[in-house]
């Protein structure tokens, strides 16, 4: 399945909470990264995935897939700031999917959901239990947006309460899903 979109994952992080960067952890005997990867890749083409990673893991990263958009980010500054990055190696031009690494959103119902509803909105996202989740599906229309965002004051979240964002309900668990909620490797693989 290839959705006619492209997906940004948000795998930079240090992971201080974490006891470690969490792209690395181990999530049913392989780096949760490795998991992510193979997942999106399932619904787009490796060229049309963008994940934000730390310098020192290039070369492993390009190991697991040397097609996919690997931006080198700085692992102390904001998840904005790798989003950013994301979007000047991959630019905004179509929808774009975003979540971070250690949100295991591994249903392809999740992902056609959010993408039936993807016209005349600046937004999708999914929501389970009354609750806002992930992945977020971004319209092409906010690059020029997103560029004048700054990591060190500004974030996602808290900007597009200003947008226009379709909500979809979602029967799907996972959609809430992030290991900072949960001991780690807790949860389903």
């Amino acid at each position: 399945m290839d959705l006619d979109a492209q997906a940004y994952l948000l795998a930079a992080g240090r992971g201080r909470r974490a006891g470690g960067p969490k792209a690395w952890r181990d999530c049913a005997g392989r780096p949760l990264l490795e998991r992510q990867l193979e997942f999106l890749k399932e619904l787009f083409s490796p060229d049309r995935i963008a994940v934000s990673i730390q310098a020192g893991w290039l070369d492993r990263c390009r190991k697991l897939d040397s097609s996919v958009q690997w931006t080198v980010a700085d692992p102390d500054a904001p998840a904005l700031a790798s989003l950013l990055a994301l979007a000047r190696g991959l630019p905004l031009r179509r929808w774009t999917f975003i979540h971070h690494v250690d949100m295991r959103v591994w249903e392809r119902g999740l992902f056609t959901a959010l993408a039936g509803r993807a016209k005349d909105c600046d937004a999708v996202a999914p929501v389970h239990e009354g609750r806002r989740g992930h992945p977020v599906l971004l319209a092409p229309a906010l690059g020029r947006a997103l560029d004048e965002l700054d990591p060190q004051r500004d974030r996602l979240d808290v900007w597009l309460r200003g947008r226009r964002v379709i909500e979809v309900p979602v029967p799907y668990p996972r959609a809430l899903d992030n290991w900072n909620q949960a001991a780690p490797g807790a949860g389903v693989p």
